[in-house]
């Protein structure tokens, strides 16, 4: 199929437009199988976790099959009085938070600017510990919001991936070589968007982590430095050819805000180094035209 690589340079754009006026918090779950469990929530502060942890968070929820929404520290699970399990691997979370800097403008005036501290915690999820009683209870959604679009629906079937829909985790399973997506039903609309925008962005999302397979496009993660900065660079990439696909396939006008709040926390987590958009819209630019060419029609 023959696109117009100028969709994949505009939406970057917008999005990069957009990141200077995304605030870090007003997060909403995009499908309601995770939200039903509630957002992850540390108990000693009583304080919900906040941007990209959200759904790193329910996702090793869902796959380590943990039935509780609350997570802290071994030091603070330790001052509630609890103790984590001997051997027990934690999650990582990345906290950042504003320093208030005082500066004097041209005009003589002060000026009050933040700079973003970077911060990286191992957490543990209460099923994970001793001494700590939890009940937490959630309902599912029983209306189904999303409308099933055809074309869209072909798109995806036409790649040839794997997908299967179920359970409350969206990814790539990269040993397995297959998309898990919940069932439709399990997606609400939020302030953002609609149930159906959330669903397809989501799973062309998790088509783009596939694209990436070694005998696909082989996207090498291992040129940046750590681990975090492959997960955080990769998921960008994700994001970008999700919100690539949605503008070309017509699902939603103009890359949406959510898109761009993701795509800040990625860029936290990479120093908030804006270079790394560009080299990850070439990715998610190739990734695109990779599902594109999949579709049957001459390039």
């Amino acid at each position: 199929m023959k696109t117009n690589r100028d969709i994949y340079q505009e939406v970057t754009n917008k999005i990069i437009r957009l990141l200077d006026r995304i605030g870090e918090n007003g997060w909403q779950a995009p499908f309601a199988g995770l939200a039903a469990q509630g957002l992850p929530k540390n108990p000693t502060t009583e304080n919900f976790y906040q941007g990209i942890n959200i759904p790193s968070l329910w996702c090793d929820q869902q796959e380590k099959g943990f039935t509780s929404n609350q997570w802290a520290t071994f030091v603070q699970w330790k001052k509630k009085g609890a103790q984590v399990h001997k051997g027990e691997k934690g999650s990582p979370i990345v906290f950042y938070k504003p320093l208030l800097k005082v500066e004097e403008n041209d005009k003589g005036e002060e000026q009050e600017t933040y700079i973003p501290i970077l911060q990286l915690y191992t957490v543990f999820n209460a099923n994970q510990v001793d001494g700590y009683e939890h009940n937490e209870q959630g309902t599912l959604n029983e209306i189904d919001f999303v409308q099933r679009l055809k074309a869209v629906d072909d798109f995806c079937t036409n790649t040839g991936a794997d997908i299967r829909h179920g359970g409350a985790g969206a990814y790539y399973n990269r040993s397995g070589d297959y998309i898990n997506i919940p069932e439709t039903i399990a997606f609400v609309d939020t302030d953002k968007s609609t149930a159906t925008e959330n669903y397809y962005a989501t799973l062309l999302h998790e088509l783009t982590h596939w694209t990436g397979a070694p005998h696909r496009l082989d996207r090498d993660k291992a040129k940046t430095k750590s681990e975090k900065s492959k997960y955080a660079f990769e998921e960008l990439v994700a994001d970008l050819g999700a919100a690539f696909m949605c503008a070309q396939l017509n699902i939603v006008p103009t890359p949406r805000e959510d898109h761009a709040h993701y795509i800040k926390n990625w860029l936290a987590a990479l120093r908030n180094d804006k270079k790394f958009i560009f080299k990850a819209a070439a990715q998610a630019a190739k990734a695109a035209e990779y599902m594109n060419n999949l579709q049957g029609n001459e390039p």
